[in-house]
């Protein structure tokens, strides 16, 4: 498995000359453009977090979702690889909204706004939630990422140790 992770993070890399770059712990990562927006949401890039390939964690970008007024209103995810934590927990992608931002679909905006960069990376995603958070299936569902069915947590995956027991799963072609 490790193997195939780092194959996935060798693909990432090759091929993107000319796009600005940032080297982490696991290697040199094309920048995301600084223009990434949707409506009335604006993504910042923050960092590339270098995941834990020894509990499955791969390596990702995170950012900021902010409004208009520069409001920070929660993060979104975009994680790069391949292992059975984002097939079955995590997801490629993960957002969050802060409670006074909730109900406004800027989930649904940041989704679409990561969108063109996730696609010149990967051609398709998973994306999860779990069962009872009507709102996040209402993102997913809106942005119009395809069911793909609902699954047990494993036991030693942090999201049981968090309460989860199942999954939804869904592929999203950005």
């Amino acid at each position: 498995m490790r193997d195939l992770i780092l194959a996935v993070y060798s693909m990432v890399t090759q091929g993107l000359e000319g796009m600005m770059t940032a080297t982490s712990p696991i290697g040199t990562w094309p920048l995301p453009p600084g223009n990434l927006s949707s409506g009335e949401v604006k993504l910042r890039f923050v960092r590339i977090t270098p995941g834990d390939l020894t509990r499955g964690f791969v390596p990702g970008y995170h950012f900021r979702i902010l409004l208009a007024d520069d409001s920070d209103a929660g993060h979104i995810n975009f994680r790069v690889g391949d292992s059975e934590h984002v097939r079955v927990c995590a997801g490629h992608i993960g957002f969050e909204i802060w409670e006074p931002f909730r109900g406004h679909g800027y989930a649904l905006a940041a989704c679409r706004a990561v969108a063109p960069f996730v696609r010149s990376i990967s051609g398709e995603v998973t994306i999860t939630c779990d069962p009872d958070n009507a709102a996040s299936r209402l993102t997913i569902e809106r942005l119009g990422a395809s069911f793909v069915d609902e699954v047990p947590v494993p036991a030693d995956d942090p999201h049981y140790q968090r309460g989860s027991r199942s999954k939804r799963r869904y592929r999203w072609v950005p």
